[in-house]
Order: C-alpha cells, then sequence, then structure tokens
C-alpha cells in the first residue's frame, strides 16, 4: 500500500511540476519581452531627455493646478521601475537579452509642447502594452503587462485630464485604444506609430496560436487569414475608433 502511495504522490508532483512548467514563461514570450522593454524603455527615455524643473514647467498651461513638477518626478520614478520589473521578469526566460535600443529626443521648444508630446508618448504605450498582452501565453507576462499598461494608462489620463477640458467623451463607443506590435512599428505623425524609434530596435513578435490579433473598439479577436495583425480600438471619434492626433508636430527628424 506504502509503494502505491509513493508511486501517487510522485505522479501526482510530475503532473503539478508540468503543468506549472507549461504555464512559465519560455523562449516563446522572449520578443514579447523585449518588445515590452523596448515600449518601456522609450517611455523612460522620453521622461529623462528635458530637464523638468519649475523653471522649464511652469510655462505650461495649469502648470500649477496640476502641480506638474511633482507628479512627473513620480512618473519618471515610475516609468525607470517599469523597465526594471522587465528586465527582472526577463532575466528568468531563456533567451531574453534588452534589446539595443537608442532613443534620442530633441529638445522641446516649450513646456505646452513636452505636455502635449508626453501624453502622445503615454497614450501610446499604454496601447501598445495592452495589445502586446494578446501575444502570451503566460500569466506572469500578461500580468507584468497589465500592470504597466496601467500604469501608462493613469499617467495618460492626468496628463489628459489637465490639458483638454473634456478627456472622456459622453458619445464613445471605444474603451482605451489598443494596438498591436506591427501597428506600433509603423511610422508616422500619429497616436499608436512608433516605427521611428523601435522600427531598428525590435521586431513584432509572431501571432498567437499562429493567428492574426485584430482589435476592435470593445474585443480583440484572433484569425487564421491575413498577415501582420493590425487595428486599434480608440477612445474617441471616427468609424474606426482610432484615436488620431498629431504626433510631435514641433520636432524634426
Amino acid at each position: 500500500m506504502r509503494v502505491f502511495s509513493a508511486l501517487s504522490s510522485l505522479l501526482l508532483a510530475g503532473a503539478v511540476m508540468a503543468q506549472s512548467s507549461a504555464c512559465a514563461p519560455n523562449s516563446t514570450d522572449v520578443q514579447t519581452l523585449q518588445f515590452a522593454w523596448a515600449l518601456q524603455y522609450l517611455s523612460e527615455r522620453f521622461w529623462t531627455s528635458q530637464p523638468l524643473n519649475d523653471t522649464f514647467l511652469r510655462g505650461a498651461s495649469n502648470a500649477s493646478r496640476a502641480n506638474y513638477e511633482a507628479n512627473f518626478r513620480g512618473i519618471t520614478r515610475e516609468n525607470r521601475l517599469g523597465v526594471r520589473a522587465v528586465r527582472q521578469l526577463g532575466s528568468s526566460v531563456p533567451g531574453f537579452s534588452a534589446p539595443h535600443c537608442n532613443f534620442t529626443f530633441p529638445p522641446a521648444p516649450d513646456a505646452n509642447s513636452f505636455v502635449r508630446d508626453a501624453l502622445q508618448i503615454e497614450q501610446t504605450v499604454a496601447g501598445g502594452l495592452i495589445g502586446l498582452a494578446a501575444y502570451t501565453r503566460a500569466p506572469e507576462v500578461s500580468f507584468l503587462l497589465a500592470r504597466l499598461a496601467a500604469q501608462h494608462g493613469a499617467q495618460a489620463s492626468y496628463i489628459g485630464s489637465e490639458t483638454n477640458s473634456t478627456y472622456f467623451h459622453a458619445n464613445s463607443h471605444s474603451l482605451f485604444p489598443a494596438y498591436t506590435p506591427n501597428q506600433i512599428l509603423l511610422s508616422g505623425n500619429h497616436t499608436g506609430h512608433l516605427g521611428t524609434y523601435l522600427r531598428d530596435c525590435v521586431s513584432a513578435p509572431p501571432g498567437p496560436c499562429g493567428q492574426t490579433v485584430n482589435i476592435g473598439p470593445l474585443v480583440g479577436t484572433l484569425n487564421a487569414t491575413g498577415v501582420g495583425g493590425g487595428g486599434a480600438g480608440g477612445a474617441t471619434g471616427g468609424a474606426t475608433g482610432i484615436l488620431v492626433h498629431k504626433f510631435f508636430p514641433n520636432r524634426i527628424y
């Protein structure tokens, strides 16, 4: 009887270990984590590209009410922690290494331009992380992506509420915008496109289950046909629900 009991315990332990191993991040998550690292690192670099002191920020609209200096210091700190978090999780995944990304941002001509650019960055990074969550089946990875997306979504909402009289529209037909990695890698002066920075740094991970991710205004779906995977669920306006803004309109590249 003891032999059968011991054998049952070994079989159960083996099943638990196999199940645990199946849920752990593995080599198929490397590109997803590298893409997340690039998004997070881009945001961190943006926030450290400009001296965010009172002398500079006092020229922004609503500067005193928004308490930009203190809040921007906190956002900078949160983004630095985000980079550390992706690197920490990636260190446990075979084959992961941080991509060699070199992001440079021209100085903003004035505080309002910086705040406007910050909103674009945070909206895009948040939406990119939301879309990226569809490209993993590992709970640890999806948990981190959800946490980072919430962080950037909160930062975007704070800035947007301070710079727009109505940031949350009563006639919206979409949840917070989300973007697939392939859309993020597109170049152009629109929210949701960061290809100008990322295209030489990372590549889009393969679609989950070999399929294409399509993001609608409310849910995401998988489609076995087509290539690339695109679409965005936008927070405002337009039949497609895509949130469109000028991206860094005052910068020259």
